[in-house]
């Protein structure tokens, strides 16, 4: 498999974190000892032909859908930062075949057991080098806690709100979003866990918020029907939303605006339903067949912009995993809860009470 093989010529971007359970079988099952913090079982002759003959039945635009799905969370660029975009040749490994067939030679991993995936949108570090690890330590504007289940052939989102009250150690009560700038990532997932009740998290991804706006670029832009006028300026974040109300094609920087807008009644809440816009029409437009033949500009776009302790065994097998799943079989929802009372607390806060967790975590966790 050519992206496997090449894969095993560079370094691997993992934490030491391992996983607590074998989640991955392998249709390679050579050089194991390289593969890392995971167990590997050779998958049957029979699945890997079942598997690979199912995507090659799946029309493109769910082919798409699957690349929309990995890319704007972050999984699809991190693809990006591991194996160096100009030392695969895309013109040659297109000529004469089709779009399904090149995704195809990348798989071949089967996810065993759920995954949980806590992704982040974070703010920009302005001083920080594009890139290095200093420069994801921001705070956490959007945090989604992704479940991949293949007993159950499910995929669920929890959006959960930035300003969501918790107690994190050592800072007292502060606002979820705060936890990736004292912690980074290792400290922001065992804040989620422990206000989701202890949910196990086993990786995470990283995404700045130039990231979207790369993206979008790369794309050509995304068509957005916006619904009123948007105005507000950040000069500390280098943030400028200047919107008129209407449907147009958004580039790159006025669809980060757009989604990052939280300046009205509806607050964060109205901002996380202008994400999941954003993220519709990235997925309309990566439906398009032309676009795999721009994957290599798409993830040159963003590589700089993602960080993640994915593997790439774990990302192919997700990759495999949503490829063959059904829209109707990927769910999303939010922590509910209410917003604090103007003299209720110093800063406002997202009040999440005990019974909105319980429903949020039955959401995630539900076996129907």
């Amino acid at each position: 498999m050519l992206f496997v093989e090449h894969y095993r010529s560079t370094e691997w971007y993992v934490s030491n974190r391992p996983i607590t359970a074998s989640k991955i079988r392998s249709a390679d099952t050579t050089n194991q000892a390289d593969l890392p913090n995971i167990s590997l079982q050779p998958m049957s002759a029979d699945l890997v032909q079942s598997t690979v003959k199912s995507i090659k039945r799946i029309p493109f635009a769910k082919i798409g859908f699957t690349l929309s799905l990995l890319v704007s969370v972050g999984s699809g660029a991190f693809l990006g930062r591991i194996i160096p975009i100009n030392a695969l040749d895309w013109g040659g490994l297109m000529t004469g075949r089709k779009p399904e067939e090149v995704l195809i030679e990348g798989l071949g991993r089967k996810l065993e057991q759920p995954y949980q995936v806590l992704v982040m949108g974070v703010d920009r570090v302005l001083d920080a080098p594009a890139g290095s690890p200093e420069s994801f330590n921001g705070r956490s504007d959007s945090m989604l806690l992704i479940r991949l289940d293949p007993a159950l052939r499910s995929v669920k989102i929890l959006s959960i709100p930035r300003d969501t009250q918790v107690p994190i150690p050592d800072y007292g009560v502060t606002k979820i979003n705060a936890a990736n700038v004292y912690g980074g990532a290792e400290l922001a997932q065992e804040v989620v866990s422990e206000k989701l009740n202890g949910v196990q998290i086993d990786r995470y991804v990283r995404v700045d918020t130039q990231g979207l706006a790369a993206l979008v670029d790369a794309l050509g832009g995304i068509e957005v029907n916006v619904p009123k006028r948007m105005k507000y300026e950040d000069k500390t974040q280098k943030l400028k939303i200047d919107l008129y109300a209407g449907m147009q094609t958004l580039n790159g920087e006025q669809a980060e605006g757009f989604s990052r807008f939280r300046y009205d009644e509806e607050g964060d809440i109205g901002r996380i339903g202008r994400q999941q816009v954003v993220v519709k029409a990235i997925k309309a437009k990566i439906a398009n067949p032309s676009v795999v033949l721009h994957l290599s500009d798409l993830l040159s776009a963003m590589q700089s912009h993602v960080d993640s302790d994915l593997s790439f065994d774990e990302l192919t097998a997700i990759a495999t995993f949503v490829m063959t799943l059904k829209p109707d079989q990927i769910q999303t929802s939010s922590l509910q809860g209410r917003p604090s009372a103007r003299d209720e607390f110093r800063f406002s806060y997202w009040i999440a009470s005990p019974d909105d967790v319980d429903q949020a975590i039955s959401n995630v966790f539900t076996t129907k």
